[in-house]
């Protein structure tokens, strides 16, 4: 079965030079996700591929667990043969005293994930439908208060980067900006905070609030 996709708006940038005839340039596929499955679950409904039973896996993987952040709390990288390393990323501010650098508020920020080569070129020569599959979405109004309402179902208040993840990074940090600061102007999102630390909530009424 070949993968689907969606359609999405992207940002063209003016170093590009014109598109090849007959492709739009504002418009780039985005995968239609399906469900997230759970190995150990799915292991366990259908025994695939594996002589291990579900709680086997799940044994295993809680070992792989362990060792991951016993090995990346010392600073190490962490590499799942066929699968790929995992490494930690820092967030923080370098400051100077008496000529030496010192951090402020130095901490873990996430979890980078670069893949096994062989796994990445293997999905690689995965099919894809070459047409996109109904209701795809372009970043429209009902896509804007769909996605939004869904974020507030979960938070409070949402940053910038809630916004990048919700609409999937298909939207450049520039337009997602502009979204929040036309929101805000509408006076459908208030304002908190400024620099890194702005967040936005919804108005009443807006956004299933």
């Amino acid at each position: 079965m070949a993968i689907r996709f969606t359609l999405a708006k992207r940002r063209v940038l003016p170093e590009e030079g014109p598109a090849e005839e007959g492709v739009v340039p504002g418009l780039q596929p985005r995968l239609e996700q399906g469900r997230s499955v759970d190995v150990v679950a799915f292991q366990d409904e259908r025994h695939w591929g594996s002589l291990l039973r579900g709680g086997d896996i799940a044994h295993a993987l809680s070992e792989v667990r362990r060792i991951m952040l016993h090995e990346m709390e010392n600073g190490n990288s962490v590499t799942l043969p066929g699968i790929g390393t995992f490494r930690l990323s820092l967030k923080g501010q370098i400051e100077v005293a008496a000529g030496n650098y010192h951090g402020r508020n130095v901490r873990v920020d996430d979890i980078l994930f670069l893949p096994d080569r062989e796994l990445r070129e293997e999905v690689r020569h995965f099919d894809v439908s070459q047409v996109p599959c109904a209701g795809a979405g372009l970043g429209t109004e009902q896509e804007v208060e769909t996605r939004l309402t869904s974020l507030f179902a979960e938070h409070e208040s949402i940053t910038h980067k809630d916004v990048a993840f919700a609409f999937e990074h298909t939207l450049s940090k520039h337009r997602v900006s502009s979204l929040l600061q036309r929101l805000t102007a509408q006076g459908r999102l208030l304002r908190e905070g400024s620099g890194s630390q702005t967040r936005y909530k919804p108005a009443n009424g807006c956004f299933g609030r």
